[in-house]
């Protein structure tokens, strides 16, 4: 029977418990959990395991090296199995002063939840919970096997998870996985995967200290060697001249360009006002900013850091610099494979004394556009929101979805709640309380049509 045949008293439930569903929310926004400074890591885990117990699920928390990972298994009438991904940990709160209110306070102003996490990721959380927990009010059970997979150090770079996943494949093996969101104000996106990231860091030091500024025409300053590094790297055109760094780009298929073919224009001139952007790279129009987001890997400083930055004048030579790069790699892109092509380059344009350090790797994955669950997420869509899913090829974030993929193999599609506008990892972040009931519906019906199918 067609899932959509009885999906209605399922979305009764949702709306009739919206009040209850904004409040499981303020609740779990409220604890903070800062994974970078190990804030209230054991108190939010126990808080999930404690939620997701109250749904019905058979909960563990399991200790490894660094935070605590919690796992769920709730049965089902199907045959089928689906494993859910979040995180419980979050972004530091800074600069507090830039809140309109207290970041752990969870306040309800104007229809929307201002809290560190409401989007990243615990809206997606209860979402996920309030779904559960109306198709077993309505129909006392679940379509299908449900297992949860939520850690506690994503925001870090998932350290545990690459060693829990591999220990765990029995506990986890499902028949698809249901990853942590996507971002759109307007229908639901479907993300097949993620970019790479690979952070590095470069050092350059002249010497030993800095020096009176007066000495700048005969001591060589550490920050323009950087520089001088850094500009033979990338041009003012975007090209990036480290030799090798295309080398392993693997060309799209042609279920990919379909896909990116359907995917609707950015809205370019609405970023620019919302975010005060001075222009797109390349001068960009909006159609064209979707399929360089999605397929071309990215080549980033992130921080640079020399001399004296603090206020008034301080007037030195630098002795030392840093410069932090983030690239977020394509499919088949390596970052050890790319971190030497970068000591390779430094080296062949006479930087050997520029030191280049990894700081942190995660790999590009995709998954099947055929797969059922990303047709069962198309339904889902069509059903709730009368319009087709957007459907992304690769993700443009860094988040583990690899280990997922290659690790337990099976198809994945990362969807939920939140938005452009919903300012993740920034001060006011925000979830629209229509988007938590109507992420909660979209929940269920994947639910839904991934067993009935």
């Amino acid at each position: 029977m067609p899932a959509s045949r009885d999906l209605a008293p399922v979305f009764a439930h949702i709306d009739q418990n919206a009040d209850r569903i904004v409040a499981d929310l303020q609740e779990l926004c409220r604890q903070p959990s800062i994974s970078t400074a190990h804030v209230g890591i054991e108190e939010m885990a126990a808080l999930v395991k404690r939620r997701l117990e109250r749904t019905g699920f058979q909960a563990a928390l399991h200790r490894t090296q660094g935070h605590p990972i919690v796992t769920g298994i709730h049965p089902g009438a199907g045959k089928k199995t689906l494993l859910f991904y979040n995180h419980y940990d979050v972004q530091p709160a800074e600069p507090l002063s830039e809140w309109t209110s207290p970041p752990f306070e969870a306040r309800v102003v104007d229809g929307y939840v201002i809290a560190r996490g409401s989007t990243d990721n615990k809206g997606n959380i209860i979402s996920r919970l309030a779904a559960f927990e109306a198709l077993l009010a309505v129909r006392g059970e679940l379509p299908c096997d449900v297992k949860y997979l939520i850690e506690g150090e994503e925001e870090i770079g998932s350290p545990s998870l690459e060693t829990f996943i591999p220990a765990h494949k029995e506990l986890l093996a499902a028949d698809g996985c249901v990853w942590e969101d996507t971002f759109r104000e307007d229908v639901p996106v479907l993300d097949l995967g993620n970019k790479g990231l690979l952070y590095l860091e470069l050092t350059c030091r002249t010497a030993n200290v800095d020096f009176h500024s007066s000495n700048g025409q005969i001591y060589e300053n550490a920050a323009w060697r950087l520089v001088w590094a850094l500009n033979t790297m990338k041009d003012e055109n975007e090209n990036v001249k480290v030799e090798g760094f295309f080398d392993d780009v693997a060309p799209l298929t042609a279920k990919e360009e379909e896909l990116l073919e359907r995917i609707p224009p950015y809205a370019g001139e609405e970023r620019k006002r919302r975010f005060a952007l001075r222009r797109f790279v390349l001068d960009l129009p909006d159609a064209g900013l979707p399929r360089r987001h999605l397929t071309v890997p990215s080549f980033n400083i992130a921080g640079f850091d020399a001399g004296y930055t603090g206020e008034g004048v301080k007037t030195i030579v630098s002795g030392r610099a840093r410069a932090k790069l983030d690239f977020r790699l394509v499919v088949n892109q390596d970052p050890a494979k790319i971190t030497a092509c970068i000591r390779r380059h430094l080296d062949k344009h006479g930087f050997a004394d520029v030191g280049v350090r990894m700081l942190f790797r995660s790999y590009p994955a995709k998954s099947d556009p055929e797969s059922d669950l990303v047709r069962a997420c198309e339904r889902a869509s069509r059903h709730l929101y009368e319009k087709d899913a957007v459907i992304n090829p690769f993700g443009v974030g860094g988040t583990p979805t690899w280990m997922v993929i290659r690790e337990l193999g099976m198809p994945l599609v990362s969807t939920g709640v939140g938005y452009v506008t919903a300012r993740t990892h920034s001060a006011n972040e925000n979830l629209k309380v229509e988007h938590l009931i109507e992420g909660a519906k979209y929940m269920a019906a994947i639910c839904e049509e991934f067993a009935a199918h």
